[in-house]
């Protein structure tokens, strides 16, 4: 498929997805009872819920039917796995499923605790450091070679050579 015809699959799917949204926000507005700022709020956290749900659901479609490869998501260049990269995922997923959990059984968005933004960071650094590290390997490893050649030999009008 060309990139124009992934575009306009992406764009529709897109489109389709936000109706979708947008339909299942307004009956919750409409049928569930309640004062209106509790039928809002409602509203638009399912609404929400819904719209990364399906956003989710593509991305997870995509990448089973090989239109999104991560083959190489975690590996590093020279081929081998990236532990860097697995524990930067990693850290990332759980504090970001923790933190929609959280706020999907409150309906309130948390305090970050400095604990977790320390994690987040270190974890960030290590994964830059180690690129910082094979960035350095690689311009290390690049030697230079020297030629040591012999000076021409100068040959006289007679033929003979002359050193």
């Amino acid at each position: 498929m060309t990139n124009e015809a992934n575009g306009k699959t992406f764009l529709t799917l897109f489109l389709v997805m936000v109706i979708v949204t947008l339909v299942i926000a307004f009956a919750i507005a409409i049928w569930v009872p309640g004062e209106p700022t509790l039928k809002l709020r409602l509203a638009i956290t399912y609404g929400l819920l819904i719209l990364v749900f399906l956003f989710g659901f593509v991305i997870l479609a995509a990448i089973a039917s090989g239109k999104i490869d991560v083959s190489q998501l975690l590996e590093e260049e020279t081929g081998g796995a990236s532990t860097s990269r697995f524990q930067l995922l990693i850290f990332t997923f759980v504090i970001g499923l923790s933190f929609v959990l959280i706020v999907a059984c409150n309906c309130s968005f948390p305090e970050v605790p400095a604990n977790v933004l320390a994690l987040l960071g270190i974890s960030a650094s290590t994964y830059g450091v180690s690129k910082g590290i094979q960035a350095g390997t690689k311009n290390g490893s690049s030697t230079t070679t020297t030629s040591t050649t012999t000076p021409p030999t100068a040959q006289t009008p007679t033929g003979t050579t002359k050193t």
